[in-house]
């Protein structure tokens, strides 16, 4: 047997290879009693083994299974092993197995023989017997550790080998093995022809060979040419050799294909995408042979397009096939496979058509057998889908950001490779290749595209917001609307109600009686203006929000407290119709809380009745300075799609309603009553984007 055979064959065996010839699960026939017979490897352990797929039955095409009753030494069976139950009357039996011819020496001729005795059967059972065969003769070969080398000494050379007066010659390019009798006496000798003068250079082997040889003795040589430039043994194995290493080439299967990633030999893809497009090859012997052609619609590899054998590739034509990401097997490979994944990961494809890449296996060679008919494998490439979106969420007054919305394609590469356009005209185009667009004009409509290669999506409008600022965000613009009636007089301010353009208070609640019920039942402005100036500023006064006690009509009724407010609004209904998109609110503002408060500033952004972002401070100092401030606005990224209709922005003083006396006469202008006192001034919006 061949060098390349037994390596061959090896593979065979790590494939889990049993010779189960005559199992089957559904018995045919009716026999009352009689044997169900298998062949296994007998070498191995046959529960660890199973038989590879499309086998060909390889023991009724080369076993001869004999069944002789012991008792008396009829033979009852002597034929091929059948696939169906054998008829055999209850008793007591021997069964053999052989294959092949025990001859004296020849060239690849294993000789199997496997035998159970004692093999009992009752009357109405059909017994399951499972015979362990082996390797009956032996065999000896050679291998060559320094081909190159020997190549530049000898023309030709090889091992001949002789078993009494018959010889064989295992020749360097030919991997065979000599089999032959066990107990035999072996004699070889290497013979090789100088490539200078011709003369012949021989060896004698016999010493470094076993006196006799064992059924399924397997002896290896390892050959190499010497410092004088003749032959010397650098490595004799012994090994066992099993049938599943031996078994002959035309037992086993026919290579098979499994493609990888096609559905009925179409792969549909769409450029940019990744697929698996794999062929892989189950071998039952090492890769004799590949044939395929390519046929390529994508341009860039039209190059490609002709017909491949794997053993006689150019270097130029394997260079070409590998830097477009074709995995090529090597001839001799045991695990191969035909990997297209990198060439498809990189084909192109075509708006509104498709571009159809075939690839034929014209030929998968092992064992001396092919895959069967050629096979023509299709790869479709199709355009990416991808479009483009800008969310209002998204959306500021100085610049969005644009999400693309991919359909089919590589969201990675495209994104890495995507270009975005904008426009004011649909004429002239400005070119970013970021998805963020800034440096844009507030309150302003784009037209806006998205490019990837040669692919252009659909043009979308979008607008971005204006920016609204607040009126009289200074707090200057007050007046009183319910002062006392007794005008220069001393109660002339104090049931005072205060309005803001654009705010409200809870003036109405607070200070809705004039200046005599007002001295009786202690009420006053929860919110009024107060020169309580801030270093730095513009304006003449500050906002005081006060939490307070106070008794509405006259005395003796019941007392109440409230925190003071002051908020964008109408009295008791809190907010605006708004549409922009700021970042936050910036003001000046002194707290002093009373009583373990804390203050209650925020802001919040409606659409509708769905709140879509909110910022907030809550004071706990007691603070004897303003300070300046800026509430971020944290928006919500679930509500993307939604636009801002409606704002709200409180400065409220605090939670609870504790309070103090802090005049000592009813005359002050000032509540009486008072708790935690908040000063605010100078509100604007801040627009960052």
């Amino acid at each position: 047997m061949n060098n390349r055979n037994i390596t061959r064959y090896i593979a065979a065996a790590c494939m889990g290879l049993a010779l189960m010839a005559c199992q089957e699960d559904e018995w045919t026939g009716r026999v009352n009693s009689g044997f169900l017979v298998s062949l296994t490897d007998g070498t191995v352990n046959p529960n660890t083994r199973t038989a590879p797929a499309e086998l060909d039955t390889p023991a009724a095409a080369g076993f001869t299974l004999t069944i002789v009753r012991q008792a008396n030494g009829e033979t009852i069976y002597n034929a091929t092993c059948p696939s169906a139950p054998i008829e055999a009357e209850p008793g007591v039996y021997r069964l053999t197995a052989k294959h092949g011819s025990n001859l004296t020496l020849a060239l690849d001729a294993p000789y199997y023989e496997g035998q159970i005795e004692n093999v009992s059967v009752n009357n109405n059972e059909v017994k399951q017997v499972s015979i362990p065969c082996k390797v009956a003769n032996a065999l000896l070969s050679v291998k060559y550790e320094n081909v190159d080398k020997i190549a530049e000494v000898y023309s030709a050379y090889g091992v001949t080998v002789t078993v009494g007066d018959k010889s064989v010659k295992i020749s360097h390019d030919s991997a065979e093995s000599a089999y032959f009798q066990t107990g035999s006496s072996v004699e070889a000798t290497f013979n090789g022809t100088l490539l200078q003068g011709g003369e012949t250079k021989s060896l004698s082997l016999t010493e470094a060979l076993p006196d006799s040889f064992k059924a399924g003795d397997h002896v290896i040589l390892t050959l190499r040419v010497s410092p004088d430039l003749g032959i010397e043994i650098t490595q004799v194995e012994v090994k066992t050799a099993t049938v599943a290493e031996t078994i002959p080439g035309e037992w086993l299967p026919r290579p098979k294909v499994s493609a990888e990633g096609f559905t009925d030999n179409t792969l549909v893809m769409y450029e940019t995408e990744t697929p698996t497009a794999k062929f892989n090859f189950n071998l039952s012997a090492p890769l004799q042979e590949l044939k395929f052609t390519l046929d390529f619609s994508d341009a860039t590899y039209q190059s490609l397009n002709k017909t491949y054998t794997l053993s006689e590739l150019s270097a130029e034509d394997r260079v070409a096939l590998t830097g477009a990401g074709i995995v090529l097997p090597e001839i001799g490979a045991t695990n191969a496979s035909l990997d297209f994944s990198g060439l498809a990961a990189k084909l192109t494809g075509a708006t509104g058509e498709t571009l159809s890449n075939s690839i034929t296996l014209e030929e998968v060679k092992a064992n001396d057998r092919t895959q069967g008919e050629a096979q023509v494998y299709t790869i479709e490439t199709l355009a990416p889908e991808f479009s483009l979106t800008v969310y209002p969420g998204d959306t500021w007054t100085k610049q969005f950001t644009a999400t693309t919305e991919i359909t089919h394609g590589n969201s990675e590469v495209i994104l890495k490779d995507m270009a975005y356009e904008y426009s004011t005209d649909g004429t002239s185009w400005t070119t970013v290749q970021s998805s963020e667009v800034t440096g844009l004009t507030p309150g302003t409509g784009y037209k806006v595209r998205g490019k990837f290669r040669g692919y252009v999506t659909e043009v979308i409008d979008v607008a971005t917001y204006p920016v609204i600022e607040l009126t009289n965000g200074g707090l200057e613009e007050y007046s009183n609307v319910n002062g006392g009636t007794v005008t220069g007089g001393a109660f002339q301010n104090y049931g005072a109600q205060y309005e803001w353009t654009g705010w409200a208070t809870l003036n109405e609640l607070t200070a809705c009686y004039c200046a005599w019920a007002a001295y009786s039942g202690n009420s006053r402005s929860s919110t009024m203006p107060k020169e309580h100036i801030r270093p730095g500023s513009d304006g003449q006064t500050s906002t005081w929000i006060v939490t307070m006690g106070y008794r509405p009509g006259a005395a003796g009724s019941s007392a109440h407290y409230t925190p003071g407010e002051l908020f964008l609004g109408i009295y008791n209904e809190k907010g605006i119709d708004y549409n922009s998109r700021p970042t936050g609110v910036n003001f000046w503002y002194q707290y002093t809380p009373y009583d373990g408060d804390t203050s209650d500033i925020y802001i919040k952004v409606y659409s509708n009745d769905t709140e879509i972002g909110s910022g907030q401070l809550q004071e706990t100092r007691t603070m004897d300075n303003y300070e300046n401030y800026t509430m971020e606005i944290t928006y919500n990224e679930q509500a993307l799609s939604l636009k801002p209709t409606k704002l709200v922005l409180v400065f409220k003083s605090g939670f609870n309603t504790s309070t103090r006396d802090v005049t000592n006469s009813n005359n002050s202008e000032d509540p009486r009553f008072q708790g935690s006192s908040l000063y605010i001034d100078d509100i604007s919006l801040v627009y960052d984007k």
